[in-house]
């Protein structure tokens, strides 16, 4: 059977010896090392129980060794956590390979990196975060970017690839901001590019600025050409004296398609009702 030797110091320690046997701990030996120092021996499987009960006293515990028994054990415990850790490390190796480690962007629109990564980033996918559930979404936003023809997104071990093509000959970038077009709710807004100052469900009005021609990087404002686009839903309420069929066509011609349409007969014609949408963008596709 194993053993732990330890020894105590402190004023009266020679009661420490008392205590554990009055606690039905059995002490193998204990020897005076000096005057308020003893070195005890007791058998491992107290060792537990022996430091409980020393911890409440006034005794400082020291040069705690480990024999026979005990001490493979406790060499054991030691192979165990070195396993153990070896183990977990491996897991985490393997869960990362379901990881994005890293982003490369490439092919002849690889000068659009920055603008792919805040496509990817407002799409959820970063650096170790999980692979995209729908590449097919962020590659229609990738698309819409200027003279872009051809996006795919692979990923491969922890490596995200993202092959950018463009076509034709470049055109220069619109400067300005992106105007609303009508008053109403915004009901879209996309920015590659700039800063938006609303957002989606905000009340705007004609004339509003949806998105500013600068960028913010931490407190420094840098001009940059807007990539974005938005659409702005608004209630209309027109009458046309025209059949129905003709009041709708005009209704068409006027706003556009239009949704959740009501028409009611009036004494001139026809009064048309619904919701149409005011698309506006710039340099975005």
């Amino acid at each position: 059977m194993g053993r732990i030797e330890f020894e105590a110091e402190g004023l009266g320690v020679e009661r420490a010896v008392d205590k554990l046997r009055a606690a039905g701990i059995p002490v193998l030996w204990a020897v005076k090392i000096r005057k308020n120092g003893v070195r005890i021996a007791v058998g491992g499987k107290h060792r537990k129980k022996v430091f409980a009960i020393l911890r409440g006293t006034c005794y400082n515990v020291t040069k705690v060794r480990a024999r026979g028994l005990e001490r493979l054990l406790a060499a054991g415990a030691k192979v165990a956590g070195l396993f153990f850790g070896a183990a977990l490390s491996l897991a985490l190796v393997m869960a990362a390979g379901g990881r994005v480690l890293r982003i490369d962007v490439v092919g002849s629109g690889a000068y659009y990196e920055a603008e792919v990564r805040e496509i990817l980033s407002r799409g959820g996918v970063e650096l170790f975060s999980a692979p995209p559930d729908d590449p097919s979404a962020l590659s229609a936003r990738i698309l819409a970017l200027p003279r872009v023809s051809f996006c795919t997104l692979e990923k491969r071990g922890g490596v995200l690839t993202v092959e950018v093509e463009v076509a034709g000959e470049p055109v220069p970038l619109q400067k300005g901001a992106l105007v609303c077009p009508a008053d109403g709710l915004l009901e879209e807004l996309v920015v590659v590019r700039g800063t938006p100052l609303l957002s989606v469900g905000d009340e705007v009005k004609a004339g509003d600025v949806l998105v500013a021609d600068y960028a913010l990087y931490g407190q420094e404002q840098r001009e940059a050409e807007v990539i974005a686009r938005a659409t702005v839903r608004y209630s209309v309420r027109a009458e046309y004296g025209l059949s129905e069929e003709g009041a709708l066509f005009r209704a068409f011609l006027d706003y556009g398609e239009l949704t959740e349409i009501h028409t009611e007969q009036t004494e001139k014609g026809w009064l048309v009702m619904g919701v149409a949408h005011a698309a506006v963008s710039l340099n975005f596709g």
